[in-house]
This record gives structure tokens, C-alpha cells and sequence, in this order.
């Protein structure tokens, strides 16, 4: 029997509102060739029906917060109940493939890593908006491995948990998804060099089902809390306009050259839309 196979692992889930994608989700998890030792699903005080679904599954343990703390409030927490050394932790919108744990088990005990992501690809590509963010936002970094990546992809990670306690965790400033994940891999870097890792042929698909409205507010999402101003001021709303704007006709430009043109459509809305959230984010902190 290979030594991998007997290595526990514990995978945490950090769910809000996921009532489309968390069954299929958790599925996933269960579905695995080299089964997981424990798993965890912090539920962040969604107000869907994510916690009715999470009950129909055994052998699970659920996690309520009392109130919506957030997604690195959650992942923390999520680390924190795992029991193993070794923990992996994906998003709930994401479907691992049957052979995920074991394949990226053995990629990260061979290559002596300490955190590490596999590669994510969008499912449902005839989705225009989906394609869209498919080519702007990949979820993965490409073909081939790479050791040391710009940062590690929080959708489907493995880890040691001493190294989210020697680095802290995560920083849960960050309440929504969009650069937590970088600034986690930075310091997991800093303190250990040389020991991050992309591999290529780990697979699992993106389940988001985007529309315009979302799409966009993923967008903002992104840019916004990944934003060097941290705190919400019309000089920082003025500087991401401009960034945005820049953008935007990049954008326009390629897709014209590539006669892509609902893209044209879809990039003045994710424009317009980001202009509207982050004003709003703006004076709404007044």
C-alpha cells in the first residue's frame, strides 16, 4: 500500500449562502478515492437553505456562526476544528474530482510543500458571463506546476495546520472572498520560502452559474477588499474608477480584435455595475 494512503487528512468548508453548488459539493468530498478522516463545513450564518442541505448529510460536523463573521473568519475557524495535521479546504462552489485527494496527497508529501493548490477550471463555459470570467479571472495558474505561484488559490488548497498557526491564519479584515488568499500566501512565503506549490493535474470545476449582477459583484469584490486603500474614501473610489476604466478598454480592445463582441456588452456592465457597488460601499461607511 503506498505510505500516502495512510495519512489522515481533514478538509474544511466555508459555506454561506451555497444552496445551489453545497450539495454537490460535499458529494465530492465523499466521493473521494482516498477518503477523508474528518470534515467540516462552517455554515456563516447563511439565510438560504444551505443549512437544511448540510443536515441531510451524516458523518459531517457543522459549524454555525451566530452571526455572518466572514470568509476568513470561517476558514480560521474551519483550521482550527480539524484534528489532523495535514488539511485541506475548499470553496463551496467547487467539485473536486474522484481522485483529487489522493493525487495532490502524493504531489505534496513529494515535493516536501507546505501549502499547495490544485488546478480549477469553470463548468459551465456556455454561460457567456462564466466564459467571460473564465479568460479575465482563471482560477488556476495554467498548465504546467509551479513552484512558488504569484499565491495560492484558496479553492482547493492542502496544508499543514502548523503553518497556519506559525503564520497566524488568515487575515479576517478580509470579511469577502478577494485577496485574503494573497495575503496569506505572502506570509506562509516569507517564512517559508520555496515551499508553495501549483500543481496542474490536480482537477476540480467551478460550480458558479454567474449573471451579470454577479459576475460584477465578484469583480468589485475582487478589487475592492484586494485594494491597497483598505479603508472606503472618495480618493480611493476616484483611483479604482480610474484602474477600472483602464480596464475596461483593454478589454474592449481585445475582444474587438477577437470579434468577441457580447464581451463588448458584458465589460460596460461589469464597469458600470463596480462604479455602483463600490459608491454605495463608499457612503454607505459615512
Amino acid at each position: 500500500m503506498d505510505k500516502n494512503q495512510n495519512r489522515k487528512v481533514s478538509i474544511f468548508i466555508p459555506a454561506y449562502n451555497a444552496e445551489k453548488t453545497i450539495e454537490q459539493c460535499i458529494t465530492s468530498v465523499l466521493n473521494q478515492s482516498l477518503k477523508f478522516d474528518q470534515i467540516i463545513i462552517v455554515n456563516d450564518k447563511s439565510t438560504d437553505d444551505t443549512l437544511n442541505i448540510l443536515k441531510k448529510f451524516k458523518d459531517i460536523k457543522i459549524i454555525n456562526n451566530t452571526v455572518n463573521k466572514g470568509v476568513s473568519y470561517s476558514r480560521n475557524l474551519g483550521v482550527k476544528n480539524c484534528e489532523n495535521e495535514i488539511i485541506a479546504g475548499i470553496d463551496s462552489d467547487v467539485e473536486l474530482n474522484k481522485d483529487w485527494l489522493k493525487n495532490i496527497l502524493k504531489k505534496f508529501l513529494d515535493s516536501d510543500a507546505v501549502y499547495c493548490c490544485g488546478n480549477v477550471v469553470e463548468k459551465f463555459t456556455s454561460n457567456k458571463f462564466n466564459y467571460w470570467r473564465s479568460l479575465r479571472y482563471p482560477l488556476n495558474w495554467g498548465s504546467i506546476d509551479i513552484k512558488n505561484p504569484p499565491y495560492i488559490i484558496t479553492n482547493n488548497t492542502l496544508q499543514y495546520k502548523k503553518i497556519w498557526s506559525d503564520v497566524g491564519g488568515f487575515d479576517e479584515n478580509f470579511k469577502y472572498p478577494g485577496g485574503e488568499d494573497i495575503i496569506y500566501s505572502e506570509k506562509i512565503y516569507n517564512k517559508f520560502k520555496d515551499k508553495l506549490f501549483y500543481f496542474a493535474d490536480i482537477s476540480s470545476t467551478h460550480l458558479a452559474d454567474d449573471n451579470i449582477f454577479s459576475l460584477s459583484n465578484r469583480i468589485w469584490r475582487y478589487h475592492s477588499f484586494g485594494y491597497k486603500i483598505k479603508q472606503p474614501s472618495l480618493l480611493r473610489l476616484i483611483k479604482l474608477v480610474i484602474k477600472q476604466l483602464k480596464f475596461l478598454f483593454i478589454r474592449i480592445t481585445k475582444d474587438i480584435i477577437k470579434l468577441r463582441i457580447y464581451f463588448i456588452y458584458i465589460n460596460i456592465m461589469v464597469f458600470i455595475l463596480f462604479i455602483k457597488y463600490e459608491w454605495s460601499y463608499t457612503f454607505s461607511k459615512k
